[in-house]
Formats: C-alpha cells, sequence, structure tokens
C-alpha cells in the first residue's frame, strides 16, 4: 500500500490554533475586566512572563507584549509606558531584587508591585508633563497585585 507524504496531520498548526483561541479569550477577558473592578487586568502577570521569558524568541512573549498594549489602550494609560517601565525595570530593578531576595514568593510579588506601581507612576508623570488628568491609585490595585502574584506562583512554573 502506498503512504501519502502529504496526506499526514500536521501538528504544528495546533499549536497556531491553541494561541488564536487563547488571543480571543485573553481580549475578551480583557474586555470583561475593564468592565468589572474584581477582574485583575493580568498586567502583572504578563509583565512577570515577559522579565521571566525575554531572552526567548518566540510567538508567546510578542503576544504578551500585545496584551499589555492592548491593556494600556483600553485603561486610558498611555501607550507603551509598559514597555519604558520594563526597559527600566530588566535592567535596573531586576538584577537587584533577585539579588537581595532568594524567594521565588518575593521576587514575584515585588516584581508583580512593580509593574503596577511603576505603570501609575509613569503614567502619572506623563500626565503632568502633558497636562493630562492625574490617574488615580486605589485599593483595587492591591487586589490585583494578590491575585497576579498567586497566578504567577501557580502557572509559571519557575520565577528565574
Amino acid at each position: 500500500m502506498q503512504t501519502f507524504s502529504n496526506m499526514r496531520r500536521n501538528s504544528s498548526h495546533n499549536q497556531y490554533l491553541k494561541l488564536f483561541f487563547l488571543t480571543l479569550v485573553l481580549i475578551v477577558y480583557q474586555i470583561f475586566s475593564s468592565i468589572y473592578l474584581f477582574l485583575s487586568p493580568l498586567a502583572g502577570f504578563f509583565f512577570v512572563y515577559l522579565v521571566k521569558n525575554f531572552k526567548n524568541d518566540n510567538i508567546k512573549v510578542y503576544l504578551a507584549f500585545a496584551y499589555l498594549c492592548f491593556f494600556e489602550l483600553n485603561q486610558g494609560f498611555y501607550l507603551f509606558s509598559l514597555a519604558f517601565l520594563f526597559a527600566l525595570f530588566y535592567n535596573f530593578l531586576k538584577p537587584r531584587i533577585e539579588a537581595m531576595f532568594q524567594n521565588e514568593l518575593w521576587i514575584a510579588a515585588l516584581t508583580v508591585a512593580s509593574a503596577y506601581i511603576g505603570l501609575f507612576l509613569i503614567n502619572t508623570f506623563l500626565a503632568y508633563l502633558f497636562g493630562g488628568e492625574f490617574f488615580y491609585f486605589g485599593m483595587v490595585y492591591f487586589f490585583y497585585i494578590v491575585i497576579d502574584t498567586i497566578l504567577v506562583l501557580l502557572l509559571l512554573k519557575r520565577y528565574k
């Protein structure tokens, strides 16, 4: 019996389909998180994912960056302020945090807290420069920090 090599099932397309549907789910989740305040926008989670996997050159890193840009646009923050924060954090704060703390919980919690607090500080500074409205940092952001830290510890295997 003759076998046809072009009739094989190609499993590489399944990965792209999974990423496509994951992207759709995350976009819908981001829309719902802007409507309902009890849903974390997952900015800290994806910020930690970018910090952890920045050296890897795969499509998931680019999708995480695209999600953070969509988050900024959806929440009314200045575009690419998280990219600027990531550059500052990755070059200056990450080595110091990892040198000071050896516990994975503290490193993940400080990285998530740096994402939300740094985003607030950079956007407040940009609002001051451009004469825009200042952002309000409420207690809900501490809830987001706790939720994102728990998700980082559960879903990302090791921080380092």
